[in-house]
């Protein structure tokens, strides 16, 4: 029975003691409070030159063995360049099948003419027998018209929803 705890004890300090030597960075290891002896300075006392990381190193200033990678403090920080120029696409695109403006060709259909803020020209169509006046303003959802069928001027696209915003 005793043989086993003092068996016990020696493996505890051995864990212990292998813990501290693992965890030191080749300065004085002692806990929190404890003073160091007299005559030490806190330096390592290999012969070779150590690095900020505590590993040796040769007359470059690189780590000498262990780890090939150096440390994180000399590795200057990735950078963003500046752009080259606007950028091709918006980042923020505008449903397609939706356009809204003001109408130039009116009445109960089926064409109806439609111009955008921006100075394009719809000729859209529409069976519904919706009637616009000219000058309102409204959104509608179109799609390609495949039908051949001239409504105007302007790109030809057929009417599936109009709102009337104004």
């Amino acid at each position: 029975m005793r043989s086993s705890q003092a068996t016990l004890a020696a493996v505890a300090l051995a864990t212990v003691l292998a813990l501290v030597a693992a965890c030191g960075d080749g300065q004085s290891g002692g806990a929190v409070g404890e003073s160091e002896p007299a005559g030490t300075s806190g330096q390592p006392t290999s012969a070779q030159p150590t690095g900020t990381s505590g590993q040796p190193t040769d007359a470059s200033g690189r780590p000498t063995g262990g780890s090939s990678t150096p440390p994180l403090s000399s590795v200057p920080p990735p950078t963003i360049s500046p752009p080259t120029g606007p950028p091709t696409a918006p980042s923020d695109p505008k449903p397609t099948d939706w356009i809204a403006g003001r109408i130039t060709r009116g009445g109960s259909g089926p064409c109806y003419g439609l111009e955008t803020d921006d100075g394009v020209q719809y000729a859209m169509y529409s069976t519904d027998g919706i009637t616009l006046q000219v000058g309102a303003i409204v959104r509608a959802r179109v799609e390609p018209l495949r039908l051949f069928i001239y409504c105007g001027p302007g790109q030809h696209v057929h009417m599936l929803k109009v709102e009337i915003v104004g």
